[in-house]
């Protein structure tokens, strides 16, 4: 009698078998996603991204070194802060000089994006082109500034820290300014102008022809000095003059000391 197999033995087979087949698969699929985003980047900014886009630029020291792969915006309901992370993929291969040899690869135990943060590597907006406003993320070397993670604990990719970008702290610095005390104080100073200059004019206009009338007595006493210092030096140049004849004829006529001049 032929003995029937053992449906049991088959079916737990057939069920470790495609366990088995799942697990590889879902192996194969894990280090296929964590492929892809080992090499990604956050980045969170808390001012306007309009312009930003899926693809647009991530340059260092003018050198595009990676790609934006999504913009998104994320609510935090316990104080109502809005911030847009900004996710980029960063390339792979980066040739960087350490100790006398290249790094090629970016990711390795080098860990040259985090000792870069630690130095001062910041992200911030950056417009791309004026035309069109497009805009790009700019990484730049800012160790004076303080390095800012936004939501650490629930996000598995390096973040690197963000700084505003040039307009925004220019409408920040705009915005500190308290237009309405400013415009007080110029109303107050236009009120006591208002009130002064009728009593100052007056006052200002009698010393204004005072001055006119002392600079003319000034001008006219120095044309009179100039005159007589001309004077002056006319004379003591007519005597320098008559000293040097005495000098050449005693020279020449050394007994006149004695005798006098002839026919005399």
């Amino acid at each position: 009698m032929k003995k029937e197999p053992n449906k049991k033995a088959i079916g737990l087979f057939l069920v470790i078998g495609f366990a088995l087949f799942v697990g590889l698969i879902g192996q194969a699929v894990f280090h296929k996603i964590h492929a892809d985003t080992k090499d990604v980047v956050v980045m969170y900014f808390n001012e306007s991204t309009q312009g930003l886009t899926e693809g647009s630029s991530v340059l260092f020291q003018g050198v595009e070194v990676g790609k934006v792969t999504r913009v998104v915006l994320v609510a935090d309901t316990t104080n109502w802060k809005f911030n847009v992370a900004v996710y980029a993929r960063i390339k792979k291969q980066l040739d960087m000089m350490s100790e006398g040899s290249v790094l090629t690869k970016f990711w390795k135990k080098e860990n040259v994006l985090g000792r870069l943060i630690e130095n001062g590597m910041r992200a911030r907006l950056a417009s791309q082109s004026l035309l069109t406003g497009q805009l790009m993320i700019e990484l730049v070397m800012l160790p004076e500034t303080k390095a800012k993670f936004e939501y650490p604990e629930h996000d598995r990719f390096e973040q690197i820290p963000t700084v505003a970008s040039q307009w925004e702290e220019l409408y920040r610095g705009l915005n500190r300014i308290n237009i309405q005390e400013a415009l007080e104080k110029i109303n107050t100073v236009t009120e006591v102008l208002g009130r002064e200059l009728p009593i100052l004019l007056p006052a200002l206009t009698t010393s204004a022809q005072n001055l006119d009338r002392t600079m003319a007595r000034v001008a006219q006493s120095s044309d009179v000095t100039l005159s007589n210092m001309n004077a002056a030096l006319s004379d003591m140049s007519d005597a320098a003059k008559s000293a040097q004849n005495l000098t050449d004829y005693l020279e020449m006529h050394p007994e006149a000391l004695l005798k006098g001049k002839k026919g005399e």
